[in-house]
């Protein structure tokens, strides 16, 4: 393969980059290689789906450059990106990616077999986890978008509705035994976001917004025309019917159109949401019927529900196995009987409908019906629903049950209508709720609470616990309250993403926010001896980007109402000058008034928090991955090099080896590149506590290659001790001021996330290690500062950076830079259209173009390294206001401010790398067709990180000059 090349300016060396997307986290994992890594720092994201208007936005469509690019705005928008969710549908609750746990029932349904499992504990560690299904099989879908199955491939339990115990109904979706194994086939190429499990069946949607379905078909559950052949003595296809099965991914016939973005299933029903919020059943379910189970042959047909729920707009939903509940965007639920009795046909007589009180509600049982009562006026926001029974969580944090008996509702009074729940819970902020056969659970973003029978060990809170109703000698009972969950997730360090429960036992999705990952009980405590305090951690979480929070104090001084010097990037919408004022409407439909005083600067407080520890004692309290000897073997030199402590007096990471003091950089500026890094780095390095390395941009941990070949950028061969030496003339300054600093900037090591480039290219390499795995791994301790600018602006910038011409030559025109702009936009819709989305990003086709994408690096970043360790800056309101800019940088960093005499030095400094009036101005049409290329990116960044600054909707400054920044 050939690669596109990418020249900077480094030593004179000419480098090659290659880069993938954000999700992708190395290659198609056949084993358990398959990554996993901290995803400590994602509760920002978690956050941001939780406090941003939701919005839909058509992804795929757009990067692929059709015309047909807005879709109905509603549903969260990253629901359509690459983020998972859980069972159920909960579209206001999006998975990054963590660590699966499991407890419950000893069986491969749990993903492990090993262990206690009547607590939660980590399963398939070296899988990033976004989004889990549980029944009396299991399915994940990883952070590369793979399907994982495990568990029983049977309907020993009961085929139920005539269809005899099979010993093959196909809910595994692939050949093998029990263990956790991918799921291929049609499947191999999508991007799975979401999985589901019915009683024996299984389905995925997709990023596209397909949704496929295999296993049990015996009431049309599959939603498929046609599966078969059944069997070798019957090879003709079937919509439904006793042992109707598939054993093999195919797509779900909903109308044409239609594109899905969350499912649910129950026993014989399934489920869907398309994007408009609509809701749609098949399978035996009369409630999108008009109150009629369908003919089973007829039963397989998506329908919509409408009555009471038409015009809705479904954000969660789940289906028991007598029933259904969906909650609305208002907060409202709704629920319908699907007329399954829950035990197969197998009663003497059948039950009413309702019998158990399941519904929470009276009036007609087989059409769609609110729920009132302590409901009105609340806003529900995830439900789940069991056998028979519900469990809700509102904004608010509060969960209310209904339905079964008390053991299930964890309360007394009427199973009939919704009551509040308490115990253990009462007081605490349940995002998630689950809700398997006989137990119940509930979330918050950092514990784990379960209730009901304890018989499998599906509550979590382990043996002998006295919060159980115990029998004599015995070491499970019930628990009749909402319990805590025991485990190390409760010994505190860890974000919680998803829960979801199964026939008889639990899954969940958890970041590690430096918790301990160990099992035995010894290392347990070794771990928590060394890993970062929860209180710390809590206290991290609580920061999210917030667009009205306060500015940065300018001090005395202040740059506000004019430049000390030129901005170096102000082709752009806005950052110019004085922002150009002004007024623009946000992704969400609100007004973003650009002239206020703070607009520039009121992004940066939420992002600086104190630093509690100095690099010695971080690393010290640091818990090596459990991946550890993966990321050690793709960089062995590092770890031969590093001390086992550092020096503890200074607040930047040295050691002294054979007589002399030696450092690495406490701060790293990841870039981007043409941004401003040259700018930020030179311009803070005029602190005199901030020490320059000998090469402000080495591209070290991207370009030089292990084992070393050459001396690459770090003489004399390449290698971390060449590395080290870079900082040599900082370590003698640090020893005479143990308050200094030093750092970085290699503007590609941001666009060098998810397998791109890790010590040279990785793309193509058997590896699922990544960049800013390696790097958190090495120096968990370290500062990292991303400045990004308008991709528009940055990619006319590198257009003329890296077309070099000799003094003689013009340098090419608006004209030329748009049919360059064409072009490369040509090629990326080919790339998609023939490799998919995530190839053509990875391998960077085309490579500059591909740069603005920020969105689609920048998850992983998030994912390896905890929010507070992250400074986000836009280079126009740097450019605008570089004062409070540097203010916060330095306060990011943990150094003092500069004296009056220091500023002058600091913001008086020439503008490095820039390159005002020498270009024309681009095009308004190439303008106009960039915007329109780069708004879903630019959306997805705004959702990831908070703010609509990131859209650059600010309007033009009424004069245009161009910068060339690095």
């Amino acid at each position: 393969m050939v690669m596109p090349k990418h020249h900077h300016l480094c030593f004179g060396t000419k480098v090659i980059l290659c880069f993938i997307s954000i999700i992708c986290v190395g290659a198609y994992p056949l084993d358990f290689s398959a990554r996993t890594v901290d995803t400590a720092s994602l509760e920002n994201l978690q956050t941001l789906s939780e406090s941003i208007t939701a919005q839909s936005h058509d992804f795929d469509s757009s990067v692929h450059g059709d015309d047909s690019t807005t879709a109905t705005r509603g549903l969260l928008f990253s629901i359509s990106g690459r983020m998972g969710r859980s069972s159920g549908a909960q579209l206001t609750r999006s998975s990054p990616g963590g660590t699966l746990f499991s407890w419950g029932l000893k069986e491969w349904r749990l993903g492990r077999t090993t262990g206690d499992t009547s607590v939660p504990e980590p399963a398939l560690i070296n899988l990033t986890v976004i989004s889990i299904a549980a029944s009396r099989h299991s399915a994940i879908a990883t952070a590369d978008g793979v399907v994982w199955t495990m568990g029983h491939n049977d309907s020993r339990g009961g085929g139920g509705h005539g269809s005899p115990p099979l010993d093959a109904s196909g809910q595994l979706g692939r050949g093998g035994t029990r263990e956790p194994g991918p799921v291929e086939g049609p499947l191999r190429g999508k991007f799975v976001v979401q999985v589901v499990t019915g009683r024996y069946h299984t389905m995925a949607v997709t990023a596209d917004g397909d949704l496929y379905s295999w296993g049990l078909n015996d009431w049309g559950q599959l939603g498929r025309q046609a599966v078969g052949a059944t069997s070798e003595s019957d090879p003709s296809p079937c919509t439904a019917g006793p042992s109707c099965r598939s054993g093999i991914p195919g797509l779900v016939l909903l109308p044409r159109g239609v594109r899905i973005v969350g499912a649910a299933a129950g026993r014989y029903v399934s489920m869907a949401v398309d994007e408009s919020g609509r809701l749609y059943t098949w399978g035996h379910d009369g409630c999108s019927n008009g109150g009629q189970v369908p003919k089973r042959s007829q039963a397989y047909k998506p329908r919509l529900v409408e009555g009471e729920l038409a015009g809705k707009r479904v954000v969660a939903f789940d289906a028991g196995y007598v029933f259904w509940l969906a909650a609305t965007a208002e907060g409202e639920v709704y629920t319908c009987n699907s007329q399954d009795d829950g035990y197969a046909g197998t009663l003497s007589s059948r039950r009413a409908y309702n019998n158990a009180g399941e519904l929470g509600r009276g009036g007609d049982p087989l059409l769609p019906g609110r729920v009132t009562g302590v409901l009105s006026g609340k806003k529900v926001e995830a439900v789940a629903a069991g056998r028979e029974h519900a469990v809700v969580s509102t904004s608010t944090g509060e969960v209310y049950t209904w339905g079964s008996r008390d053991l299930l509702m964890g309360r007394g009074g009427s199973s009939k209508e919704p009551g509040l729940a308490m115990g253990a819970l009462a007081g605490d902020n349940i995002r998630f709720v689950s809700a398997g056969e006989y137990h119940s659970g509930a979330a918050s973003e950092k514990a784990l609470y379960g209730w009901g029978s304890n018989g499998y060990f599906c509550t979590g809170v382990g043996r002998g616990n006295p919060v159980q109703r115990l029998k004599a000698g015995g070491e499970h009972g019930d628990v009749f309250q909402p319990a805590l969950s025991q485990g190390i997730i409760a010994r505190g360090g860890w974000h919680i993403q998803a829960m979801v429960a199964g026939f008889q036992h639990v899954l969940a999705i958890a970041a590690n926010r430096g918790g301990s990952r160990d099992i035995e009980a010894s290392v347990v405590e070794r771990g928590a001896a060394r890993g970062l305090g929860s209180a710390t951690n809590n206290a991290m979480a609580v920061h999210t980007m917030a667009a009205d929070a306060g500015g940065v104090s300018s001090g005395t001084g202040s740059s506000s109402g004019s430049l000390p010097f030129e901005p170096e990037a102000v082709a752009s919408g806005g950052g110019g000058g004085d922002g150009g004022g002004g007024s623009a409407v946000s992704a969400t439909g609100q007004y973003i008034d650009t002239s206020a005083p703070d607009y520039h600067t009121r992004y940066l407080a939420p992002q600086l928090h104190p630093i509690e520890l100095n690099a010695s004692e971080y690393w010290r309290r640091h818990v090596r991955s459990p991946r550890f000897e993966l990321i050690q073997a793709q960089s062995p030199d590092i770890w031969k090099l590093l001390p086992a402590a550092y020096n503890p007096s200074l607040k930047n990471p040295c050691w002294t080896q054979e007589g002399r003091l030696r450092c690495i950089p406490y701060f790293h500026i990841l870039g981007v590149s043409k941004c401003g890094t040259t700018d930020l780095y030179h311009r803070l390095s005029k602190h005199p506590l901030l020490f320059k390395s000998r090469n402000k941009g080495p591209h070290w941990w991207d370009e030089c290659i292990h084992p070393p070949k050459g001396p690459c950028t770090t003489p004399p061969n390449g290698d971390f001790d060449g590395y080290v030496d870079l900082f040599a003339d900082a370590a003698e300054m640090i020893q005479q001021n143990p308050d200094g600093i030093t750092g970085e900037a290699s503007s590609n090591t941001f666009t060098s996330a998810t397998g791109v480039y890790l010590r040279g290219p990785s793309m193509d390499r058997n590896t699922t290690v990544t960049l800013p795995e390696l790097m958190h791994e090495a120096s968990p301790f370290l500062r990292n500062i991303v400045i990004l600018r308008n991709p528009v602006d940055r990619y006319f910038s590198a257009f003329y950076y890296y077309r070099r011409w000799t003094p003689t030559q013009s340098p090419p025109g608006p004209e030329e830079f748009h049919d360059t702009a064409q072009k490369e936009i040509a090629t990326w819709r080919t790339c998609v259209n023939q490799r998919g989305l995530k190839y053509c990003i990875r391998h960077y086709e085309p490579q500059q173009l591909v740069k603005g994408m920020y969105s689609e690096f920048i998850t992983d970043w998030l994912i390896n390294w905890p929010r507070d360790q992250l400074l986000f800056l836009r280079n126009e309101d740097y450019s605008a206001k570089p004062r409070e800019h540097m203010e916060a940088v330095f306060t990011f960093l943990g150094v003092r401010q500069p004296s009056e005499a220091e500023w002058t030095k600091v913001l008086k400094m020439e503008t490095r790398n820039k390159n005002s009036n020498k270009y024309k101005q681009m095009l308004p049409e190439t303008r106009t067709m960039l915007e329109d290329f780069y708004r879903p990116f630019n959306e997805r960044l705004a959702e990831f990180l908070g703010d609509d600054r990131w859209l650059w909707q600010e309007p033009l400054p009424t004069t245009t000059t161009v910068s060339v920044a690095a």
